[in-house]
């Protein structure tokens, strides 16, 4: 599936990597939408997790779920106990899963993120969209 027209974004833009782009993959904008988020939320692993969103998008997705915590300006927010869904809106070079990991202090039993535009692909991510 194509990730939806209506929530890309065209101009020049400064990703979170540093990379510029002239696409933006306007996940936050998708929350908004029910039908959009409903279809996000099916998509995050269920089961004995901790869920774990990176601000903003991520966390909001992960307060989904009980129980969550988040990373936010590189601190850890709540409290992850045992097996844990770390969760991203976009990755595009894993820096801030791999900040996240380290933060936390173990690896995640899975990482979910909405939209994956990797062109190095080394942590196994289950994405609802590759760009």
């Amino acid at each position: 599936m194509d990730f939806p027209e209506e929530f890309i974004r065209r101009g020049q833009f400064k990703l979170h990597s540093g990379d510029l782009s002239n696409k933006l993959y306007d996940v936050n904008s998708m929350l908004t939408n029910e039908q959009w988020f409903d279809f996000i939320k099916v998509g995050i692993p269920l089961g004995d997790y901790t869920y774990v969103g990176i601000a903003t998008a991520g966390a909001i997705i992960a307060s989904h779920f009980k129980p969550y915590a988040m990373v936010k300006d590189k601190e850890l927010k709540g409290e992850v106990l045992g097996r844990y869904v770390l969760i991203d809106d976009v990755c595009t070079t894993e820096r801030s899963l791999r900040d996240a990991i380290k933060i936390i202090g173990r690896l995640p039993e899975h990482i979910f993120v909405v939209v994956d535009r990797r062109t190095s692909k080394d942590l196994g991510i289950n994405a609802l969209f590759e760009v």
